[in-house]
């Protein structure tokens, strides 16, 4: 089901994840950033909280990026770097991941990137209000390989639903993935919310990627392997 721009018709809660907590040791580094850099550069918030409030969040009115699933972030900070102009959110919820992005902040010196360790879909649903972001990204999200756990796959209907209430007239969705068969239900299911999304590259089509997105290490070690990667851009209506 899509929803409506009011969001009147908002789905219904998951409850199935699309990930699984794997948490690994924090560095020395790393502690220190949750002690010293997320009250900073961390957003805390609840299902239970209002929407974010995106200029008092980043002290302006500039168009906001949200990453979810960031990884270990260095791609999303080196965006921001780039692209000071834009404020820019990313979602994570393993642990070693947002303290490595808290310390590319500090060893940047970024002043647009804010950091939240959330389910994703929680914070889509309740914590965004409508038509109030620019583009959101979604780069190698876990494939979940196996048959019996494709339903726990992000990119679905329900997340569709979810980016077409918070994204903006014009503004883009921008998933990336090296698994054929998950780009092939990503084009599948995006295609098929041709009333709210459009392909940039065409039906059908993959997009070349972008010379914004950076090449990641991940992207490269992918190639090596001969796992070429899709992009797939949309536009909202």
């Amino acid at each position: 089901m899509i929803v409506s721009d009011s969001g009147s018709n908002t789905p219904p809660r998951r409850a199935i994840r699309s990930f699984v907590l794997r948490e690994g040791r924090l560095t020395s580094a790393q502690e220190r950033a949750f002690n010293d850099l997320w009250p900073h550069f961390g957003v805390s918030w609840s299902p239970t909280a209002a929407a974010l409030d995106f200029t008092s969040l980043f002290g302006n009115s500039q168009p906001v990026v949200l990453e979810i699933g960031f990884g270990n972030g260095e791609s999303l900070a080196e965006m921001a770097e780039r692209d000071p102009a834009r404020n820019w959110l990313g979602i994570e919820v393993h642990r070693p991941g947002v303290g490595h992005l808290l310390l590319e902040i500090e060893r940047r010196g970024l002043t647009n990137l804010r950091v939240m360790r959330q389910d994703a879909i929680e914070v889509l649903r309740d914590g965004i209000a409508p038509n109030t972001l620019d583009a959101v990204q979604l780069f190698f999200p876990d494939p979940w390989p196996k048959t019996r756990h494709h339903k726990r796959r992000i990119l679905s209907p329900e997340l569709v639903a979810l980016l077409a209430r918070v994204i903006r007239s014009g503004g883009i969705f921008h998933a990336a993935t090296d698994w054929p068969h998950y780009a092939e239900q990503m084009l599948t299911v995006l295609d098929g919310a041709s009333a709210w999304f459009e392909n940039t590259a065409g039906v059908g089509r993959y997009a070349p990627r972008p010379a914004h997105r950076p090449l990641t290490k991940f992207e490269q070690r992918g190639e090596r392997l001969g796992h070429p990667v899709a992009d797939l851009i949309y536009r909202r209506r």
